[in-house]
């Protein structure tokens, strides 16, 4: 009995010590490697889930964080890669937009998100041109990457290509119906050709659509779309009176355009601003004027103070700029800042923005104080030559002029063609990426005047020269103002503005159907006869 409990122990401890042996190489055998990498998959597959989720419920930042813990796992996770740089577009990060985008390029050099993302990421930076090349290769490589739909029809809408854009728009949202930039996108488009019952519709949608977090744009879109509601159906902008009108301004201590004009009939004050894609008038003067409020809703992006104000819309019955008349004119209605204390021929009770001059061939002649309106369809610019300049320009999504300027020989930037802006202005993000720290002029600081309030103690800056083309203006003092809010509504990176400093030593002639400015310089203008 001793014998066979001896036997039996013997037996046992093999046992055991085989299943020690089982266990101890579970992991080589072939089914439990399967169960666990299908686990891995599977919870990386809700990973994915969840990060998709947080784009559909506009949690961007929780999106992000779900898609580079992905990455950190495993590099080669292209979904993943792809996924945070979307995220990174909609946090408008483009910087690392585009780095995650350029990471996919590298393991899929032919992926036509990666190259679509990259495109969008590098229009919103402001760099139009190598935007168009990566979104056209994305088209190219994936007929049904919406994006690069998406996108190009950001780039038509800048650059004055209205059916282009709408028909691009459409085609984006036909491959992906639940993407809001390109209903919104489609919905621009669509009021710059003043076709507002469609973009009343479009914001209807993008409303459904987009997620609810952001609060403040759903209650601009919503003041948007009431105000369309009231213009579909109008004739608004009805030109009459002669086809050509001339009348002088007064070029003011400011270094801003001031005309007198005919406000529903009665004197007003007005200055020329290409600096605003809108008429607007003061509230005082919409009182006076008899211009009553029509909608109302959300707050506008602004230079100054806080660099946002209410939004108020109203409808000018007409408007007599010289011998020519604009009659059922749409305007914001709003609080003007700083006119206490300033002469009566500069305070101004508006500002004729590009919504009325696109109607026309806008001239301004600061050397011969004189604005000239051309409305006859075989009108052209003046031809490029000896002492012209002819430039291209984008508009932003706000309907602004957009032009390349390049400093000191340094980067070029985008910066808005302003009228209504005394000086030149460089934004605070240029300063620094352009490391012009140094040329910030010690001790001296201005208040300056905006849309939306007064801003103290503005650093300047010394720029040597600024050159647009093949047009030079050396030794300008810029303000350095954060131009954030802005940029918050421009579609692609401005970073400066050019104002009267710059513009009082031309004739500025701008052609809104060809998308084009001509730059005369004094010395080559004929006489005036």
């Amino acid at each position: 009995m001793k014998r066979r409990f001896k036997t039996d122990n013997l037996r046992s401890a093999a046992l055991a010590l085989l299943v020690a042996l089982l266990l101890a190489n579970v992991a080589a055998w072939p089914g439990s490697s399967a169960n666990a990498a299908a686990a891995e998959d599977k919870a990386k597959d809700g990973d994915h889930r969840d990060a998709r989720k947080a784009m559909r419920d506009g949690k961007y930042d929780e999106a992000a964080r779900i898609y580079e813990a992905l990455v950190a796992i495993n590099a080669d996770d292209v979904k993943a890669r792809l996924g945070a740089s979307f995220a990174y577009l909609k946090l408008m990060d483009y910087a690392r937009c585009l780095g995650a985008a350029s990471e996919v390029l590298k393991i899929q050099p032919s992926n036509a998100r990666a190259h679509a993302l990259a495109g969008v990421a590098l229009l919103r930076s402001g760099y139009v041109g190598p935007a168009s090349a990566e979104l056209k290769l994305s088209a190219t490589l994936d007929s049904r990457e919406s994006l690069a739909y998406g996108g190009a029809a950001e780039v038509d809408y800048y650059e004055g290509r209205l059916n282009e854009s709408r028909r691009k728009a459409l085609v984006a949202v036909r491959l992906d119906p639940n993407e809001p930039d390109y209903v919104i996108t489609y919905a621009r488009a669509s009021s710059r050709a003043e076709d507002f019952k469609e973009a009343a519709d479009a914001y209807e949608l993008f409303l459904e659509i987009s997620p609810e977090s952001d609060s403040e744009r759903r209650d601009r879109i919503r003041g948007l779309i009431a105000f369309y509601r009231r213009l579909s159906g109008l004739r608004v902008h009805q030109l009459v009176g002669t086809e050509v009108s001339e009348l002088p301004f007064y070029l003011g201590s400011d270094r801003r355009p001031y005309i007198r004009v005919k406000l529903n009939g009665r004197t007003a004050v007005f200055v020329i601003d290409t600096g605003s894609g809108f008429t607007v008038i003061s509230q005082e003067a919409a009182k006076s004027f008899g211009v009553s409020e029509i909608a109302k809703g959300g707050k506008s992006q602004g230079v100054g103070g806080t660099g946002k104000f209410p939004i108020v819309y109203g409808l000018i019955r007409s408007l007599e700029i010289g011998s020519s008349t604009v009659r059922m004119v749409p305007c914001f209605i709003r609080t003007f800042h700083g006119d206490v204390g300033r002469p009566s021929e500069e305070r101004a009770d508006g500002f004729i923005g590009l919504s009325i001059l696109s109607h026309f061939i806008a001239e301004l002649d600061y050397n011969e104080r004189m604005l000239r309106l051309d409305r006859r369809s075989e009108s052209s610019l003046p031809p490029a030559g000896a002492g012209i300049t002819v430039i291209p320009f984008r508009t932003t999504q706000n309907g602004l002029i957009s032009i390349e300027a390049e400093l000191d020989g340094k980067k070029t930037i985008n910066a808005i063609l302003d009228s209504g802006a005394s000086s030149m202005v460089i934004s605070t993000a240029a300063v620094e990426r352009l490391k012009m720290d140094d040329q910030i002029i010690k001790g001296e600081t201005r208040s300056v005047i905006g849309a939306a309030g007064v801003t103290p103690n503005v650093e300047m800056l010394f720029i040597r020269n600024c050159r647009v083309a093949d047009l030079h203006q050396s030794n300008l003092n810029a303000l350095i103002l954060d131009l954030t809010a802005l940029n918050e509504t421009s579609g692609f990176e401005q970073s400066g503005i050019l104002g009267g400093d710059f513009l009082r030593h031309f004739r500025l002639t701008i052609d809104f159907s060809r998308a084009q400015l001509a730059f005369q310089r004094p010395t080559t203008m004929p006489a005036k006869k």
